[in-house]
């Protein structure tokens, strides 16, 4: 963002007039490192539910009422 907008208050200018090839760079690697975190995220909820599933629940059942 320093280097699209500027920081007034410390006086540095837009880098992104002066690299425009560097500012466009940077967005498209930001781009793909976010893209390619989403992926791990999925990759990673799909495996931990097909774990899940593969073993039941640790927990006790729950008690039955006697009805009688």
């Amino acid at each position: 963002m320093v280097a699209l907008e500027g920081t007034h208050a410390l006086q540095w200018n837009k880098l992104c007039h002066i690299y425009t090839r560097f500012c466009q760079q940077v967005a498209g690697s930001l781009a793909c490192g976010m893209l390619a975190a989403l992926g791990a995220v999925l990759i990673v909820a799909v495996s931990a539910r097909n774990l899940f599933r593969l073993y039941p629940s640790m927990l006790p059942p729950p008690p039955t009422t006697c009805s009688g």
